[in-house]
């Protein structure tokens, strides 16, 4: 593995959890540790997980650890107790809502709340370090920061990010790959199926999308994360559903169908729009236009810059997006509908609202400051600054940072205009500016110099890049 993947800075304080999974992944022993600072509770972030729970008892030391309902009560403890229990994960995969643990072929997917019991809140110098124990031929995906350890090489740390925030890992027969691109390592797991995926076209699915997010501003924006691909039968098309969670750290996963051809997954925009979503901190839900309209953004952007679309193909289907964005604008403001986007099905109206407010601060960027600044450089700067980040963003926080870092407003004023507008955003001035005109749905692209160079300068393939990531086995 890359040492750009590894941390190797040691908190003041740290508690140890030790987890052995079984052969079978019927269940697994867990040992708490708390050798650094001593919690009153232990807390799981599944609900009725205590269901799962067995043979809860003190394995070192004088605590005494009770489950009282959805916790676990510890009394009486000093530094250097320990606590174990074990969780009956077959039990748990017969839990018909498949929420928190589904077999898929050899392996299990699943939540680790369904397991970790830990404390609510970590002291602000400590981390919990979590060293696994695995049966031959057994690996683990999770999406917790890997540590150097040449005596226990699966050992990985917490982070302070949310309790509540949700993750996936897995256990199982597969085997972990590293795809190595600039700045950082994607840990691949593709997980078991009947029939199987293609391991290899998964693996360069993966790689093409991660190296074109590297495109924005020459490496990849976090240095370690954990993708997932779950193969889930027969769907019609190559990724039905993905999605980026950031408990412990972000991490994205694929729910693909398995039977489809590798040109398909080659040719589709979701691994480079939710690898997009890792350039920028966790935002609020009530400001989903902003995250999601960057990554719809950067999802044409970025595969035009690393040369898996043309400029003019990026050009449109960044337009027509718009056009769904426009034909789906109701009555509600851009921040209303954004609160309310899952409920309404709003989707087209707050992903292209977005998308359209990346491409006019993109434009003012350039005019403004003859191409020293663009949304490319605020969002370096938003990576140098904060990323990774263990908290929530609020939208107007993230272009505060944008504006202080390209010495502009360009940022407040798009907020101001658009954030409480019932009005899809106008693109149309930048469309001229742009070249780019809409002649009976059909776009057409002029000659003008100075147009073009605009748009080139946005879409333009980036020479030199890397054709093919490096992957370690």
């Amino acid at each position: 593995m890359s040492s750009s993947a590894v941390v190797t800075t040691t908190p003041a304080r740290l508690n140890l959890y030790r987890v052995a999974a079984d052969a079978a992944l019927t269940g697994v022993q867990v040992e708490a540790c708390f050798e650094a600072w001593m919690p009153d509770r232990l807390l799981s972030r599944v609900d009725g997980a205590e269901q799962y729970l067995r043979d809860l008892a003190t394995s070192r030391g004088s605590v005494r650890a009770d489950l009282r309902g959805a916790e676990i009560r510890l009394a009486g403890g000093r530094l250097g107790d320990c606590v174990s229990y074990r969780v009956d994960l077959a039990a748990a995969t017969g839990d018909a809502s498949g929420r928190t643990l589904k077999r898929h072929g050899d392996d299990l997917l699943l939540t680790s709340g369904l397991w970790l019991w830990r404390p609510e809140h970590l002291p602000a110098d400590a981390d919990v370090e979590i060293r696994f124990a695995l049966p031959p031929g057994t690996a683990v995906s999770v999406p917790w920061r890997p540590m150097e350890s040449a005596d226990h090489p699966h050992t990985y740390r917490l982070g302070r990010t949310p309790f509540q925030w949700s993750d996936l890992m897995a256990f199982g027969r597969f085997e972990p790959l590293s795809v190595q691109v600039p700045g950082g390592t994607i840990r691949l797991a593709v997980l078991d199926a009947h029939p199987a995926a293609d391991v290899a076209g998964m693996t360069r699915w993966i790689q093409q999308a991660s190296a074109a997010v590297t495109t924005l501003y020459g490496r990849f924006p976090l240095p370690t994360s954990q993708v997932l691909v779950v193969p889930s039968g027969a769907q019609g098309e190559a990724v039905p559903w993905a999605q980026v969670l950031r408990g412990g750290a972000p991490a994205a996963h694929f729910f693909v169908d398995q039977h489809r051809p590798l040109d398909e997954y080659l040719e589709d925009w979701t691994a480079a729009h939710e690898l997009s979503h890792m350039l920028l901190p966790y935002v609020a839900r009530r400001d989903a236009w902003l995250s999601e309209g960057f990554a719809s953004y950067y999802q044409n952007v970025l595969r035009a810059r690393a040369g898996m679309l043309s400029e003019q193909a990026a050009w449109k289907k960044l337009f027509a997006g718009f056009q769904r964005g426009r034909k789906d604008t109701r009555t509600a403001t851009l921040a209303e509908i954004s609160r309310d986007m899952h409920r309404q099905g709003a989707y087209m109206r707050v992903y292209w609202s977005g998308a359209a407010i990346a491409l006019l601060a993109d434009v003012e960027l350039r005019k403004r400051s003859a191409g020293r600044h663009s949304l490319d450089t605020a969002m370096q700067a938003v990576a140098e600054c904060c990323l990774p980040s263990d908290r929530r963003w609020r939208a107007r926080e993230v272009f505060s940072l944008m504006d202080e870092a390209t010495g502009d407003v360009v940022f407040a004023e798009l907020y101001d205009r658009y954030v409480d507008s019932r009005q899809f955003p106008d693109v149309a001035p930048i469309a001229s500016e742009l070249g780019i005109a809409d002649r009976r749905g059909r776009l057409h692209f002029s000659d003008d110099s100075d147009a073009a160079a605009l748009r080139s300068a946005i879409m333009g393939h980036v020479r030199n890049m890397p054709a093919v990531a490096r992957t370690e086995r």
